[in-house]
């Protein structure tokens, strides 16, 4: 929102006109603002293939999961609900992540028939998988014992987060893909929200890199987290210019050693 002529203005346009156009209580969103954004993830990363996702559960509103669609954005989901929202909103199935957490099997399925990419985050449904479905291909989630995020409650990548496979359990899903056949064609991890300190995502990235080398078949890395953004214009935001340098460069590194993805 500015502040111009005396009259404050989002886009452009008066508030007081939105409000004697379309009543009160009104909730307004600045496309101009969202592409912003989107663009300068884009283009703080290079690295082949980028793919940039949109996280469902920050905003459902279909008119808003169109637009970042339109803007080239997969999207994330979290439930077999918001699954359905993006498809309704026009997402191809292979552009939707579902990563679901503590769902019943039935869910997961139902994932499977609508043909969105599955992210596994425990044990159970990982051997679940590879005893009833082995030639699904899947992602994994992994939890890098790491704290990162604004505050606790949105730390979700430390050793008692619910979120994820522990690191320390890589050994036991190296057996399972094994014995079980298990297509594993992606890597995932979310360390948090609200993070400002580059330092901490990279060693998590670090740690996925090391992860990705376990599997032969693997596409794609997929790194979650939320990133600091500004409340208030004297508030701190993440340095994602900086960042993306220093990611893209570690990736790159990676990716030359493995060819695979």
């Amino acid at each position: 929102m500015d502040l111009t002529d005396h009259e404050y203005q989002i886009g452009r346009i008066e508030v007081k006109k939105l409000a004697e156009d379309y009543g009160l209580p009104l909730f307004v969103y600045d496309t101009e603002k969202i592409a912003n954004q989107y663009n300068k993830l884009v283009s703080a990363f290079k690295v082949p293939k980028l793919e940039v996702h949109y996280a469902c559960k920050a905003l459902s509103n279909l008119s808003i999961l169109r637009y970042v669609k339109s803007l080239g954005a997969g999207l994330d989901a979290v439930s077999i609900n918001e699954v359905k929202l993006g498809l309704l909103a026009g997402f191809a199935p292979d552009d939707i992540i579902f990563t679901p957490n503590c769902v019943a099997i039935e869910e997961i399925e139902e994932g499977m028939r609508l043909g969105v990419k599955l992210n596994i985050d425990d044990l159970e449904a990982l051997e679940y998988m590879g005893m009833y479905h082995p030639d699904q291909a899947i992602c994994i989630r992994i939890n890098p014992h790491l704290m990162a995020g604004g505050h606790e409650k949105i730390s979700v990548g430390h050793i008692d987060s619910k979120f994820g496979i522990s690191i320390h359990q890589l050994p036991l899903i190296a057996r399972l893909v094994k014995t079980l056949k298990i297509r594993i064609e992606g890597v995932h991890m979310h360390t948090g929200s609200d993070i400002l300190d580059v330092e901490i995502f990279s060693r998590a990235a670090e740690i996925l890199f090391n992860v990705a080398d376990m599997f032969d078949e693997l596409k794609y890395i997929d790194f979650g987290s939320g990133f600091k953004v500004k409340y208030k214009p004297e508030d701190y935001e993440t340095d994602i210019a900086a960042f993306g340098k220093v990611f893209s460069k570690s990736l790159m590194i990676t990716v030359k050693g493995a060819a695979k993805i």
